[in-house]
Protein backbone atom coordinates (compact mmCIF):
# COMPACT_ATOMS: atom_id res chain seq x y z
CA UNK A 1 0.00 0.00 0.00
CA UNK A 2 2.51 2.20 0.67
CA UNK A 3 4.28 1.72 -2.70
CA UNK A 4 0.95 3.15 -3.88
CA UNK A 5 1.04 5.61 -2.40
CA UNK A 6 4.47 6.97 -2.78
CA UNK A 7 3.97 6.51 -6.79
CA UNK A 8 0.85 8.70 -7.16
CA UNK A 9 2.59 11.22 -5.13
CA UNK A 10 5.60 10.73 -7.50
CA UNK A 11 2.35 11.55 -10.38
CA UNK A 12 1.03 14.10 -8.65
CA UNK A 13 4.95 16.62 -8.45
CA UNK A 14 5.95 15.35 -11.75
CA UNK A 15 7.56 18.82 -12.40
CA UNK A 16 8.10 19.66 -8.47
CA UNK A 17 11.75 19.15 -8.99
CA UNK A 18 11.51 23.19 -10.29
CA UNK A 19 10.92 23.93 -7.04
CA UNK A 20 12.71 25.12 -4.05
CA UNK A 21 11.75 25.35 -0.66
CA UNK A 22 12.51 28.75 0.90
CA UNK A 23 12.93 29.71 4.66
CA UNK A 24 9.37 30.59 6.21
CA UNK A 25 10.02 34.07 6.59
CA UNK A 26 9.80 34.19 2.71
CA UNK A 27 6.20 32.67 2.22
CA UNK A 28 3.81 34.94 0.64
CA UNK A 29 0.28 35.41 0.78
CA UNK A 30 -2.39 35.20 -2.37
CA UNK A 31 -6.13 35.90 -2.87
CA UNK A 32 -6.06 33.76 -5.91
CA UNK A 33 -3.94 31.81 -7.92
CA UNK A 34 -4.54 29.87 -11.25
CA UNK A 35 -2.10 27.10 -12.55
CA UNK A 36 -2.37 24.13 -15.19
CA UNK A 37 0.49 21.95 -13.97
CA UNK A 38 2.76 22.78 -10.57
CA UNK A 39 4.86 25.48 -11.84
CA UNK A 40 3.33 26.51 -14.74
CA UNK A 41 0.45 28.93 -13.71
CA UNK A 42 0.23 32.31 -11.98
CA UNK A 43 2.58 32.12 -9.19
CA UNK A 44 5.21 30.77 -10.86
CA UNK A 45 7.83 28.41 -10.71
CA UNK A 46 7.50 29.71 -6.65
CA UNK A 47 3.62 28.54 -6.21
CA UNK A 48 5.26 26.41 -3.76
CA UNK A 49 6.20 29.42 -1.37
CA UNK A 50 2.48 30.92 -1.90
CA UNK A 51 -0.23 30.15 0.93
CA UNK A 52 -3.68 31.45 -1.23
CA UNK A 53 -6.93 31.49 -0.35
CA UNK A 54 -8.67 30.39 -3.41
CA UNK A 55 -6.84 27.87 -6.00
CA UNK A 56 -7.68 26.68 -9.07
CA UNK A 57 -5.64 23.91 -11.04
CA UNK A 58 -6.28 23.01 -14.40
CA UNK A 59 -4.66 19.59 -13.89
CA UNK A 60 -2.61 20.02 -10.72
CA UNK A 61 -1.17 22.45 -8.43
CA UNK A 62 1.17 23.37 -5.81
CA UNK A 63 1.33 25.77 -3.65
CA UNK A 64 2.51 25.98 0.50
CA UNK A 65 -1.01 25.81 1.67
CA UNK A 66 -4.78 27.11 0.66
CA UNK A 67 -6.49 29.01 3.22
CA UNK A 68 -10.38 28.75 2.04
CA UNK A 69 -10.84 26.48 -1.51
CA UNK A 70 -8.42 24.26 -4.11
CA UNK A 71 -10.20 23.16 -6.28
CA UNK A 72 -7.43 20.57 -9.11
CA UNK A 73 -8.87 18.83 -11.59
CA UNK A 74 -6.35 15.74 -11.13
CA UNK A 75 -4.24 16.84 -8.07
CA UNK A 76 -3.75 19.31 -5.16
CA UNK A 77 -0.44 19.62 -3.76
CA UNK A 78 0.64 21.79 -0.41
CA UNK A 79 3.89 21.63 0.83
CA UNK A 80 2.79 22.87 4.11
CA UNK A 81 -0.86 22.86 5.49
CA UNK A 82 -4.13 23.88 4.79
CA UNK A 83 -6.96 25.01 6.22
CA UNK A 84 -9.89 25.24 4.15
CA UNK A 85 -11.70 22.94 1.08
CA UNK A 86 -9.32 20.88 -1.15
CA UNK A 87 -11.42 18.95 -4.34
CA UNK A 88 -9.65 16.86 -6.74
CA UNK A 89 -10.38 14.55 -9.59
CA UNK A 90 -7.40 12.29 -8.02
CA UNK A 91 -5.20 13.30 -5.35
CA UNK A 92 -5.07 15.78 -2.62
CA UNK A 93 -1.70 15.97 -0.90
CA UNK A 94 -0.26 17.87 1.89
CA UNK A 95 3.46 17.52 2.91
CA UNK A 96 4.32 17.03 -0.31
CA UNK A 97 8.44 17.62 -0.98
CA UNK A 98 8.17 19.65 2.38
CA UNK A 99 12.17 19.18 3.33
CA UNK A 100 13.19 19.76 -0.61
CA UNK A 101 16.24 21.44 -1.13
CA UNK A 102 16.66 21.64 2.64
CA UNK A 103 20.28 20.10 4.48
CA UNK A 104 19.77 17.46 6.97
CA UNK A 105 20.30 20.60 9.71
CA UNK A 106 17.79 22.51 8.35
CA UNK A 107 15.12 19.93 8.07
CA UNK A 108 15.74 19.11 12.00
CA UNK A 109 16.14 22.61 13.11
CA UNK A 110 12.44 22.99 11.58
CA UNK A 111 11.16 19.51 12.98
CA UNK A 112 12.39 20.83 16.46
CA UNK A 113 10.59 23.64 16.28
CA UNK A 114 7.43 21.97 15.65
CA UNK A 115 6.81 22.07 11.93
CA UNK A 116 4.23 19.97 10.78
CA UNK A 117 2.13 19.18 7.58
CA UNK A 118 -1.62 19.22 8.89
CA UNK A 119 -4.99 19.41 7.33
CA UNK A 120 -7.58 21.32 8.80
CA UNK A 121 -10.67 21.49 6.68
CA UNK A 122 -12.45 18.97 4.03
CA UNK A 123 -10.71 17.12 1.41
CA UNK A 124 -12.72 15.38 -1.09
CA UNK A 125 -11.04 13.21 -4.46
CA UNK A 126 -11.09 10.42 -6.75
CA UNK A 127 -9.01 8.54 -4.94
CA UNK A 128 -6.20 9.47 -2.65
CA UNK A 129 -6.21 12.01 0.51
CA UNK A 130 -2.72 12.24 2.00
CA UNK A 131 -1.72 14.00 4.98
CA UNK A 132 1.89 14.21 6.51
CA UNK A 133 1.24 14.63 9.98
CA UNK A 134 -2.33 15.64 11.49
CA UNK A 135 -6.11 15.49 10.58
CA UNK A 136 -8.99 17.91 11.75
CA UNK A 137 -11.81 17.78 9.83
CA UNK A 138 -13.10 15.37 7.33
CA UNK A 139 -11.30 13.43 4.69
CA UNK A 140 -13.15 11.85 1.60
CA UNK A 141 -12.44 9.55 -1.27
CA UNK A 142 -12.98 6.35 -3.29
CA UNK A 143 -9.65 5.11 -2.99
CA UNK A 144 -7.69 6.02 0.77
CA UNK A 145 -7.15 8.10 2.77
CA UNK A 146 -4.20 8.34 4.20
CA UNK A 147 -2.18 10.41 7.27
CA UNK A 148 0.77 9.55 9.71
CA UNK A 149 -0.68 11.60 12.57
CA UNK A 150 -3.65 12.15 14.94
CA UNK A 151 -7.01 12.32 13.26
CA UNK A 152 -9.73 14.64 14.98
CA UNK A 153 -13.22 14.24 12.81
CA UNK A 154 -14.43 11.81 10.09
CA UNK A 155 -12.66 9.31 7.04
CA UNK A 156 -14.32 7.58 4.65
CA UNK A 157 -13.06 5.71 1.84
CA UNK A 158 -14.35 3.20 -0.88
CA UNK A 159 -11.30 1.15 0.58
CA UNK A 160 -9.45 2.01 3.43
CA UNK A 161 -8.50 4.75 5.94
CA UNK A 162 -5.00 4.59 8.13
CA UNK A 163 -4.37 7.32 11.15
CA UNK A 164 -0.82 6.75 11.81
CA UNK A 165 -1.44 7.82 15.66
CA UNK A 166 -4.50 8.30 17.67
CA UNK A 167 -7.71 8.60 15.81
CA UNK A 168 -10.50 10.46 17.89
CA UNK A 169 -13.75 10.12 15.35
CA UNK A 170 -15.14 8.06 12.52
CA UNK A 171 -13.42 5.73 10.16
CA UNK A 172 -15.50 4.08 7.63
CA UNK A 173 -14.13 2.42 4.57
CA UNK A 174 -15.33 -0.20 2.22
CA UNK A 175 -12.26 -2.59 3.29
CA UNK A 176 -10.27 -1.77 6.01
CA UNK A 177 -9.43 0.83 8.39
CA UNK A 178 -6.54 1.48 10.91
CA UNK A 179 -5.40 3.43 13.87
CA UNK A 180 -1.86 2.95 14.34
CA UNK A 181 -1.90 4.14 18.22
CA UNK A 182 -5.44 3.71 19.67
CA UNK A 183 -9.18 4.25 18.69
CA UNK A 184 -11.07 6.52 20.09
CA UNK A 185 -14.77 6.33 18.20
CA UNK A 186 -16.14 4.15 15.81
CA UNK A 187 -14.48 2.14 12.82
CA UNK A 188 -16.83 0.45 10.47
CA UNK A 189 -15.92 -1.81 7.15
CA UNK A 190 -16.80 -4.79 5.23
CA UNK A 191 -12.96 -6.93 5.72
CA UNK A 192 -11.42 -5.82 8.63
CA UNK A 193 -10.75 -2.83 11.50
CA UNK A 194 -7.30 -3.06 13.27
CA UNK A 195 -5.51 -0.20 16.12
CA UNK A 196 -2.31 -1.52 17.43
CA UNK A 197 -3.31 0.74 20.76
CA UNK A 198 -6.57 1.15 23.16
CA UNK A 199 -10.10 0.74 21.35
CA UNK A 200 -12.90 3.12 23.06
CA UNK A 201 -15.68 2.93 21.07
CA UNK A 202 -17.04 0.36 18.00
CA UNK A 203 -15.46 -1.60 15.79
CA UNK A 204 -17.45 -2.80 12.96
CA UNK A 205 -16.63 -5.67 10.68
CA UNK A 206 -15.95 -9.01 9.36
CA UNK A 207 -12.38 -9.33 11.50
CA UNK A 208 -12.09 -7.06 14.36
CA UNK A 209 -8.87 -6.66 16.07
CA UNK A 210 -7.57 -3.95 19.05
CA UNK A 211 -4.64 -4.69 21.31
CA UNK A 212 -6.69 -3.29 24.70
CA UNK A 213 -10.69 -2.44 24.66
CA UNK A 214 -11.60 0.03 27.51
CA UNK A 215 -14.35 -0.82 30.19
CA UNK A 216 -15.20 -0.42 33.93
CA UNK A 217 -12.48 -3.09 35.19
CA UNK A 218 -9.33 -1.25 33.38
CA UNK A 219 -6.66 0.09 35.49
CA UNK A 220 -7.61 2.89 36.19
CA UNK A 221 -11.15 2.36 35.64
CA UNK A 222 -13.16 5.27 33.67
CA UNK A 223 -16.69 5.46 31.25
CA UNK A 224 -15.10 4.47 27.84
CA UNK A 225 -16.30 1.18 26.55
CA UNK A 226 -14.86 -1.35 23.84
CA UNK A 227 -17.33 -3.22 21.63
CA UNK A 228 -16.18 -5.38 18.86
CA UNK A 229 -19.36 -6.46 16.34
CA UNK A 230 -17.72 -8.86 13.92
CA UNK A 231 -17.75 -12.47 12.30
CA UNK A 232 -14.02 -12.95 14.05
CA UNK A 233 -13.27 -10.35 17.24
CA UNK A 234 -9.49 -10.16 18.55
CA UNK A 235 -8.23 -8.62 21.63
CA UNK A 236 -5.01 -9.14 23.83
CA UNK A 237 -7.09 -7.96 26.82
CA UNK A 238 -10.30 -7.26 26.61
CA UNK A 239 -12.81 -4.96 29.20
CA UNK A 240 -15.28 -4.48 26.83
CA UNK A 241 -17.43 -6.60 24.58
CA UNK A 242 -16.67 -9.10 21.96
CA UNK A 243 -20.09 -10.10 20.24
CA UNK A 244 -19.41 -12.57 17.09
CA UNK A 245 -19.07 -16.09 15.55
CA UNK A 246 -15.46 -16.53 17.39
CA UNK A 247 -14.22 -13.77 19.46
CA UNK A 248 -10.87 -14.58 20.68
CA UNK A 249 -8.91 -12.62 24.19
CA UNK A 250 -5.96 -13.49 25.54
CA UNK A 251 -7.04 -11.49 29.14
CA UNK A 252 -10.36 -11.33 29.30
CA UNK A 253 -12.47 -8.80 32.09
CA UNK A 254 -15.27 -8.26 29.69
CA UNK A 255 -17.87 -10.34 27.93
CA UNK A 256 -17.64 -12.33 24.82
CA UNK A 257 -20.81 -13.44 23.01
CA UNK A 258 -20.38 -15.74 20.09
CA UNK A 259 -20.36 -19.42 19.22
CA UNK A 260 -16.73 -19.80 19.65
CA UNK A 261 -15.07 -18.16 22.55
CA UNK A 262 -11.28 -18.36 23.45
CA UNK A 263 -9.71 -17.14 26.23
CA UNK A 264 -7.19 -17.30 29.02
CA UNK A 265 -9.16 -18.67 32.37
CA UNK A 266 -9.09 -16.46 35.12
CA UNK A 267 -7.12 -15.86 37.67
CA UNK A 268 -4.47 -13.95 36.32
CA UNK A 269 -1.48 -14.14 38.77
CA UNK A 270 -0.76 -10.74 40.41
CA UNK A 271 -3.61 -8.85 38.93
CA UNK A 272 -5.26 -6.74 40.72
CA UNK A 273 -8.63 -6.93 38.68
CA UNK A 274 -10.95 -8.87 40.50
CA UNK A 275 -13.63 -9.50 37.73
CA UNK A 276 -12.22 -12.48 34.87
CA UNK A 277 -15.17 -11.90 32.21
CA UNK A 278 -17.98 -13.69 31.34
CA UNK A 279 -18.61 -15.78 28.22
CA UNK A 280 -21.82 -16.61 26.42
CA UNK A 281 -21.83 -19.36 23.81
CA UNK A 282 -22.41 -23.10 23.14
CA UNK A 283 -18.42 -23.44 23.07
CA UNK A 284 -16.15 -22.11 25.43
CA UNK A 285 -12.24 -22.71 25.58
CA UNK A 286 -10.04 -21.93 28.26
CA UNK A 287 -12.96 -22.37 30.29
CA UNK A 288 -12.79 -23.10 34.47
CA UNK A 289 -15.42 -24.04 36.68
CA UNK A 290 -16.98 -26.51 34.29
CA UNK A 291 -19.50 -29.13 35.62
CA UNK A 292 -21.81 -32.07 34.88
CA UNK A 293 -25.21 -32.53 35.39
CA UNK A 294 -27.16 -35.37 35.59
CA UNK A 295 -30.63 -35.12 36.41
CA UNK A 296 -34.65 -36.17 36.09
CA UNK A 297 -37.43 -32.98 35.92
CA UNK A 298 -41.30 -32.97 34.61
CA UNK A 299 -40.44 -33.96 31.29
CA UNK A 300 -37.86 -36.02 30.89
CA UNK A 301 -35.96 -39.28 32.60
CA UNK A 302 -32.75 -38.45 31.92
CA UNK A 303 -31.16 -35.28 31.40
CA UNK A 304 -27.46 -34.65 30.84
CA UNK A 305 -25.80 -31.09 30.62
CA UNK A 306 -21.99 -30.09 30.38
CA UNK A 307 -21.24 -26.65 30.85
CA UNK A 308 -18.16 -24.41 29.68
CA UNK A 309 -17.24 -21.04 31.22
CA UNK A 310 -15.09 -19.00 33.45
CA UNK A 311 -14.73 -17.90 36.98
CA UNK A 312 -15.87 -14.24 37.34
CA UNK A 313 -14.42 -13.41 40.91
CA UNK A 314 -12.11 -16.19 41.46
CA UNK A 315 -8.26 -15.32 42.94
CA UNK A 316 -5.12 -16.37 42.55
CA UNK A 317 -4.61 -18.62 45.80
CA UNK A 318 -5.23 -22.52 46.40
CA UNK A 319 -9.27 -21.87 46.90
CA UNK A 320 -9.40 -19.91 44.66
CA UNK A 321 -12.19 -18.15 46.76
CA UNK A 322 -12.45 -14.02 46.68
CA UNK A 323 -11.18 -11.98 48.76
CA UNK A 324 -14.59 -9.97 49.20
CA UNK A 325 -17.67 -11.52 48.62
CA UNK A 326 -19.43 -14.07 50.28
CA UNK A 327 -19.32 -16.70 47.13
CA UNK A 328 -17.45 -17.70 44.49
CA UNK A 329 -19.05 -16.73 41.16
CA UNK A 330 -18.80 -19.64 38.03
CA UNK A 331 -20.55 -18.29 35.02
CA UNK A 332 -22.28 -21.29 32.53
CA UNK A 333 -23.21 -22.54 29.61
CA UNK A 334 -24.78 -25.46 28.87
CA UNK A 335 -25.35 -28.16 26.20
CA UNK A 336 -28.14 -30.23 27.03
CA UNK A 337 -29.00 -33.68 26.18
CA UNK A 338 -32.56 -35.21 27.53
CA UNK A 339 -34.19 -38.39 26.26
CA UNK A 340 -36.86 -40.68 27.86
CA UNK A 341 -35.96 -44.18 27.33
CA UNK A 342 -40.01 -45.27 27.35
CA UNK A 343 -42.52 -45.59 24.71
CA UNK A 344 -45.28 -43.68 25.33
CA UNK A 345 -43.78 -41.99 28.67
CA UNK A 346 -44.23 -38.60 29.56
CA UNK A 347 -46.40 -36.44 27.28
CA UNK A 348 -45.20 -38.38 24.41
CA UNK A 349 -41.76 -36.44 24.53
CA UNK A 350 -39.24 -38.48 23.48
CA UNK A 351 -35.59 -36.07 22.85
CA UNK A 352 -35.10 -32.61 23.27
CA UNK A 353 -31.55 -30.85 22.61
CA UNK A 354 -30.65 -27.31 23.98
CA UNK A 355 -28.51 -24.57 25.21
CA UNK A 356 -28.32 -22.62 28.67
CA UNK A 357 -27.18 -20.08 30.43
CA UNK A 358 -26.43 -20.17 34.16
CA UNK A 359 -24.70 -18.29 37.17
CA UNK A 360 -23.42 -20.44 40.08
CA UNK A 361 -23.20 -19.42 43.49
CA UNK A 362 -20.44 -21.56 45.56
CA UNK A 363 -20.68 -20.13 49.55
CA UNK A 364 -16.80 -19.32 50.92
CA UNK A 365 -15.72 -20.31 54.46
CA UNK A 366 -12.28 -18.92 54.39
CA UNK A 367 -9.65 -18.73 52.08
CA UNK A 368 -7.95 -21.70 53.11
CA UNK A 369 -7.41 -23.91 50.00
CA UNK A 370 -7.51 -27.39 52.57
CA UNK A 371 -11.23 -25.87 54.45
CA UNK A 372 -13.45 -28.65 53.25
CA UNK A 373 -16.46 -26.36 53.96
CA UNK A 374 -15.55 -24.15 50.73
CA UNK A 375 -18.12 -24.76 48.36
CA UNK A 376 -20.02 -27.42 50.70
CA UNK A 377 -23.38 -25.70 48.89
CA UNK A 378 -24.36 -23.97 46.14
CA UNK A 379 -27.36 -21.51 44.94
CA UNK A 380 -27.62 -21.16 41.01
CA UNK A 381 -29.65 -19.64 37.99
CA UNK A 382 -30.67 -19.11 34.35
CA UNK A 383 -32.26 -19.74 31.37
CA UNK A 384 -32.43 -22.79 29.20
CA UNK A 385 -33.76 -23.23 25.44
CA UNK A 386 -34.44 -26.82 24.43
CA UNK A 387 -35.67 -28.01 21.15
CA UNK A 388 -38.59 -30.79 21.77
CA UNK A 389 -38.70 -33.89 19.36
CA UNK A 390 -41.94 -36.17 20.19
CA UNK A 391 -40.52 -39.11 17.99
CA UNK A 392 -36.74 -40.45 17.18
CA UNK A 393 -37.15 -38.96 13.80
CA UNK A 394 -36.79 -34.89 13.34
CA UNK A 395 -39.73 -33.13 13.15
CA UNK A 396 -39.59 -29.88 11.28
CA UNK A 397 -42.30 -28.57 13.66
CA UNK A 398 -42.29 -25.96 15.59
CA UNK A 399 -41.29 -27.17 19.70
CA UNK A 400 -39.46 -24.96 21.45
CA UNK A 401 -39.16 -25.21 25.19
CA UNK A 402 -37.76 -21.81 26.99
CA UNK A 403 -37.09 -22.20 30.26
CA UNK A 404 -36.43 -19.93 33.90
CA UNK A 405 -34.79 -22.16 36.69
CA UNK A 406 -33.01 -21.99 40.20
CA UNK A 407 -31.57 -25.00 42.07
CA UNK A 408 -29.86 -25.13 45.43
CA UNK A 409 -27.28 -28.12 45.95
CA UNK A 410 -25.81 -29.34 48.81
CA UNK A 411 -22.85 -32.36 49.27
CA UNK A 412 -21.58 -34.35 52.11
CA UNK A 413 -17.76 -34.71 50.82
CA UNK A 414 -15.46 -32.32 49.37
CA UNK A 415 -14.78 -33.64 46.50
CA UNK A 416 -18.18 -35.60 46.25
CA UNK A 417 -21.27 -34.06 43.79
CA UNK A 418 -23.95 -32.02 45.37
CA UNK A 419 -27.41 -33.25 45.38
CA UNK A 420 -29.14 -30.47 43.97
CA UNK A 421 -33.15 -29.72 43.62
CA UNK A 422 -34.70 -27.11 41.61
CA UNK A 423 -38.02 -24.93 40.02
CA UNK A 424 -38.55 -23.59 37.02
CA UNK A 425 -41.35 -21.97 34.96
CA UNK A 426 -41.56 -22.94 31.57
CA UNK A 427 -43.13 -21.96 28.32
CA UNK A 428 -43.21 -24.18 25.06
CA UNK A 429 -44.31 -22.52 21.78
CA UNK A 430 -45.33 -25.50 19.23
CA UNK A 431 -47.47 -26.34 16.27
CA UNK A 432 -49.33 -29.24 17.05
CA UNK A 433 -50.77 -30.88 19.86
CA UNK A 434 -50.11 -29.79 23.55
CA UNK A 435 -48.56 -31.49 25.74
CA UNK A 436 -50.52 -33.10 28.71
CA UNK A 437 -49.06 -31.15 31.45
CA UNK A 438 -50.96 -32.02 35.01
CA UNK A 439 -49.61 -28.73 36.48
CA UNK A 440 -50.43 -26.53 33.89
CA UNK A 441 -50.64 -22.69 34.52
CA UNK A 442 -52.31 -21.47 31.46
CA UNK A 443 -52.23 -21.69 27.35
CA UNK A 444 -52.96 -19.22 24.78
CA UNK A 445 -53.28 -19.46 21.21
CA UNK A 446 -53.06 -17.99 17.75
CA UNK A 447 -53.60 -19.89 14.38
CA UNK A 448 -51.38 -22.63 14.47
CA UNK A 449 -49.12 -21.37 17.07
CA UNK A 450 -49.57 -22.90 20.69
CA UNK A 451 -48.31 -21.61 23.95
CA UNK A 452 -48.18 -23.25 27.15
CA UNK A 453 -47.11 -22.48 30.46
CA UNK A 454 -46.59 -24.41 33.45
CA UNK A 455 -44.07 -25.11 36.84
CA UNK A 456 -41.82 -27.33 36.62
CA UNK A 457 -39.13 -29.21 38.93
CA UNK A 458 -36.05 -31.16 38.79
CA UNK A 459 -33.38 -33.12 40.97
CA UNK A 460 -30.08 -34.49 40.52
CA UNK A 461 -26.15 -34.97 40.77
CA UNK A 462 -24.06 -31.64 40.32
CA UNK A 463 -20.19 -32.91 39.59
Amino acid sequence: MNRVIFLLLAICTVNGDLLSQPAKSRYKERTFQLSFFPGIGTNGLESGFYFNRFSLNIFGGMSAGSHHFELGGISNINTNSSTGIQIAGLANVIGSQTYFNLTDGEELSIVNEGFSCNLKGIQLSGLLNFVRNNVEGIQLTGGFNFNNGYVHGFQLAGLGNMGGKQVFGVQMAGLYNIAIRGMTGSQASLLFNYTYGELSGLQLGLINRAVQMEGKNSSPPGPDRGFQLGLVNVSSEMDGTQFGLINIARKVHGTQIGLINIFKPGPYQGSSVPTYGTQVGPLNFGSSGVHTRLFTDELFTAVLERTTGNCQNCTYTPSQMPFTGRFKVVNQNALIFAYNPFEGYRNQVKWGLGYGFMKVFYNKHSMIGADTLNARWFLSAGIRTMYLNRTKNFDPRLSLLHKIHAEIGLRRKKKGPHLFVGLSFNAYFHEGQDLNIGQEVFKTSEESLNVQYWPGYSFGLHF
